[in-house]
């Protein structure tokens, strides 16, 4: 009987304990996430999809192309890539839900796969029936093959660049414990000089960290209830649905940077493998933010494959063509 009541005094002091983290996680948070999105004024338009605000930014004319970040990325990492294409093509850049301009709510859905179910809803809402190509950078990546894999009817080509897998999923699922430290580990984030020592973290050259680049990361991750949503998004991805990449039958061009330290190459190697008709590239001199940190390089590859008809990629791929000329050494 004893031993039973230290038991719940002890749950009991381990119960009061997380319920003063919390109140202290949300009073510190309620500084740092000074952001309103009710006020603050947003580079692109907004979408009202299923119950939630999706920051979208548009431009150029055209065939349908659309881009997805990474985590904790937004429309701005896109900004090199944007004007590149849209003097060919119809560019739609997506602040997924729980990042960049989009609505934070601790209702929704973070997987990778209702991601993917509320970017097709955007194409419904943007009156886009088929995109000539989605692309999707590191995270952006999952949820654009996931987009692929159950709406293959809206995607006719297929970019990763530097794309998680289902292996990097599976690996990020083991950590749910962590759910309730989130935002408390999250608040040390919130910070410019931590966003400015993680960004030098990933890219290649640190010249490439400007105050301009830091100012772009830094702003959404102020948004209200960013935190929050951080931590939904590590439980809902313990329930997330299963997807295989060797059922990916579109044209993909796999965009990898040489000296990426987040997600290797030899991930993006491995996933070349997989996709069947996977036309892979390195991107020298860059490392997991290969768009902004090589955009020329990436532009004209994206431009290059864009151009080229499908049936011709396919035969490419499925020849060994592409993978000759083109391999991932």
């Amino acid at each position: 009987m004893p031993s039973l009541k230290r038991s719940v005094s002890a749950l009991a002091l381990v119960g009061i304990g997380l319920a003063g983290l919390n109140a202290f996680v949300r009073s510190a948070a309620a500084k740092r996430e000074d952001v309103d999105l009710a006020t603050e004024e947003v580079p692109g338009s907004y979408l009202d999809v299923d119950g939630q605000r999706i920051h979208y930014v548009e431009t150029g004319q055209g065939d349908a192309v659309l881009l997805l970040h990474g985590w904790n990325g937004s429309t701005f990492s896109m900004r090199r890539t944007i004007p590149d294409l849209a003097h060919r093509y119809r560019v739609v850049a997506i602040d997924l839900p729980g990042y960049g301009f989009s609505s934070r709510s601790e209702n929704a859905d973070y997987s990778t796969s209702a991601q993917a179910d509320v970017v097709r809803s955007v194409l419904d809402r943007l009156q886009i029936d088929r995109a000539a190509a989605v692309l999707g950078h590191s995270m952006g990546g999952g949820v654009a093959m996931q987009l692929a894999l159950r709406h293959p009817e809206r995607v006719e080509r297929l970019v990763l660049v530097s794309s998680v897998t289902p292996s990097e999923t599976r690996r990020v699922r083991r950590l749910g414990f962590m759910r309730p430290f989130i935002p408390l580990f999250g608040l040390t984030l919130v910070r410019e000089f931590i966003v400015r020592r993680a960004l030098l973290g990933v890219a290649h050259d640190p010249a490439f960290v400007t105050q301009n680049v830091v100012d772009g990361y830094f702003r959404p991750l102020r948004v209200k209830g960013h935190l929050r949503s951080q931590a939904k998004q590590m439980a809902d991805r313990q329930h997330e649905e299963a997807y295989e990449p060797r059922q990916i039958h579109q044209p993909t061009l796999i965009l990898h940077g040489e000296h990426d330290r987040v997600i290797p190459l030899s991930t993006g190697r491995a996933l070349a493998e997989q996709i069947p008709n996977a036309q892979p590239e390195v991107i020298r001199g860059a490392g997991h933010l290969a768009l902004e940190e090589q955009p020329e390089e990436c532009n004209k590859l994206l431009l290059e494959f864009l151009s080229r008809p499908v049936n011709e990629t396919l035969a490419a791929s499925s020849n060994g063509a592409v993978r000759e000329s083109r391999s991932m050494v």
